[in-house]
């Protein structure tokens, strides 16, 4: 008789789970049952597009009831503010929902908490990086988009989502500072933005021109120059100091003449400079919640590496990097070892193109700069491994390996820093420092040049007991001699060309690459719900690169 009482309970519950739901009793969760009924893929609330298979899957769970009646107004508010976060308040639904705030009742409602949903999907989408798939425009992107589902988010978040939406915010200083800074930046905008420069001839110091008292005003509006006499037309001292800081703050030769470039960056409006900051802050949605508490970056527009040691920078340096036709790529590599006195192997494209060129004008070219031809039919040291005897002026390419012996000459310079990664791309020294007095240091074939390599060398050897007098012993002695590393230390390679600075000040770099501009393109368009993986993917021409000839 038990087993038939069980039995029956357990067909009853099979009945009950397989039973429809129970219809809503609330008026609005009828109507908004009601408005997602069917089985297209959007529809239209007050006239805007939305989501209606992600409002299905957000509001039958809970039996289609209203979700956000006593937090509307904190979460409008969130919502409106969404610029302050870098982006754009499009697509948000933001006059529709105050419509259907007025129009009240439960259509209205109903209206409204269907409206905050769907801007709530595509709000937090955006905030974790899920615009566009960075693959889709930088053919060197290494990260796979990081993974969010915004339905699971506004599932799990319901009953405090105000406080929820502000944790979406990458966890990084250098995010919030530049938020800081588009505050300020779209406050100069809205305000009537800073003066504007005429046009004209280069202006020295110690000049008189008509044009200095808008240079003034100009550097007063951004602090560079002290508030004072803005009438003043001589080109003194005091402005010379405040035109050579502004220089540097945008990555110009501090020479203090103001010339063309100068003056193009001082007529940058605040409104394009929001812009910029906008899309740099976008690039650090694009990063994992938290990087290694060990690590070295280098920030490719800025060509400046900093070594981060228990997540403090405790080493900084200026670097060459790539020029606009050989680019350094975006990496997340892991350094593995060191090379003292290394050989540079020269890659064939630069042999054909550079070396060869020079060789049918001057057969002792290699000689010259320490190359040998690298051949089991001519022996190290040889005349012929030197180029002697060859005839080059019939040839097209080479056909032998060229290798650049270590020595003070060599392109690598006396250290080289091993990240094994499939563009060939390494860290190393240089025997032309000059380079690092540039203001503008893209000027590599790709590689990442080092203003203090031994610097670096004793930080990543530190638990191996290397002082500097005894690495300048082992590169004295003249041998080759490769150290691995205790343990691997990463290496990010990243583009940035706004970052706020040690003293809060907003530092201003060229778009070196284009990539700001690809990225501004493809985020030009409004919020959607769905996941950049899908349905909001971009697609845009993929950035040319020079296919092996990666050379320092």
């Amino acid at each position: 008789m038990r087993a038939i009482v069980m039995a029956a309970l357990l067909l009853a519950s099979e009945g009950a789970s397989a039973a429809p739901p129970v219809a809503p009793t609330d008026p609005a969760a009828q109507e908004i049952q009601k408005r997602l009924t069917g089985t297209a893929e959007t529809t239209r609330i007050a006239g805007e597009e939305v989501d209606l298979g992600q409002l299905r899957a957000f509001y039958q769970p809970r039996g289609w009831r209203p979700a956000w009646n006593d937090t509307a107004d904190k979460l409008i508010g969130t919502l409106s503010a969404a610029d302050q976060e870098g982006l754009p308040t499009e697509g948000l639904h933001l006059t529709a929902i105050a419509q259907r705030r007025t129009a009240g009742g439960t259509p209205g409602l109903a209206d409204q908490d269907m409206l905050i949903t769907d801007a709530l999907l595509r709000y937090a989408n955006a905030m974790r990086g899920q615009r566009v798939d960075p693959t889709h425009i930088e053919d060197d992107w290494f990260l796979p988009t990081p993974p969010f589902d915004a339905q699971a988010f506004l599932q799990e978040h319901a009953r405090d989502m105000a406080t929820a939406l502000r944790g979406l915010q990458p966890p990084y200083a250098g995010y919030q500072l530049l938020r800081q800074k588009l505050a300020e930046l779209k406050a100069i905008a809205a305000a009537g933005d800073w003066p504007k420069v005429p046009a004209g001839p280069t202006i020295k110091p110690g000049d008189i021109d008509d044009r200095i008292p808008a240079i003034r005003a100009r550097l007063m509006a951004t602090g560079e120059l002290p508030q004072g006499d803005r009438a003043q037309t001589l080109y003194d001292e005091q402005l010379l100091a405040a035109v050579q800081l502004f220089q540097r703050r945008h990555g110009l030769a501090d020479e203090g003449a103001l010339g063309r470039q100068t003056i193009t960056a001082m007529n940058l409006s605040a409104a394009q400079l929001a812009r910029q900051v906008a899309v740099n802050m976008e690039r650090w949605r694009w990063l994992p919640q938290r990087l290694e508490d060990n690590h070295i970056v280098v920030n490719v527009p800025g060509a400046w590496l900093e070594v981060v040691d228990g997540g403090r920078a405790i080493l900084s340096m200026r670097v060459v990097v790539g020029d606009p036709d050989h680019p350094t790529p975006a990496m997340h590599a892991q350094m593995t070892s060191l090379v003292l006195n290394p050989t540079w192997r020269v890659p064939a494209s630069i042999a054909t193109d550079e070396i060869l060129p020079k060789l049918k004008k001057d057969p002792g070219y290699l000689i010259a700069n320490d190359l040998e031809l690298v051949s089991d039919a001519f022996p190290s040291g040889s005349p012929e491994s030197q180029g002697v005897g060859i005839s080059w002026q019939d040839r097209s390419s080479i056909p032998w390996p060229i290798r650049q012996r270590a020595g003070s000459d060599n392109a690598l310079g006396r250290i080289k820093f091993n990240i094994p990664n499939n563009d060939d791309i390494y860290l190393h020294d240089t025997p032309n420092h000059k380079a690092f007095t540039r203001a503008l240091r893209a000027l590599s074939h790709g590689c990442v040049r080092l203003e203090k390599p031994d610097q670096l060398a004793l930080y990543v050897l530190k638990d191996k007991d290397w002082s500097q007098e005894r690495l300048d012993s082992e590169i004295g002695a003249g041998n080759t001699r490769t150290l691995t590393l205790g343990k691997r230390l990463p290496v990010w390679l990243l583009y940035w060309t706004n970052w706020v600075d040690a003293e809060s000040v907003l530092q201003i770099r060229d778009d070196v690459y284009g990539r700001d501009q690809r990225l501004a393109a493809a985020l030009a368009r409004p919020l959607r719900s769905g996941s950049v993986l899908s349905s909001n993917a971009t697609a845009i021409p993929k950035e040319v690169r020079c296919d092996g000839c990666r050379v320092p």
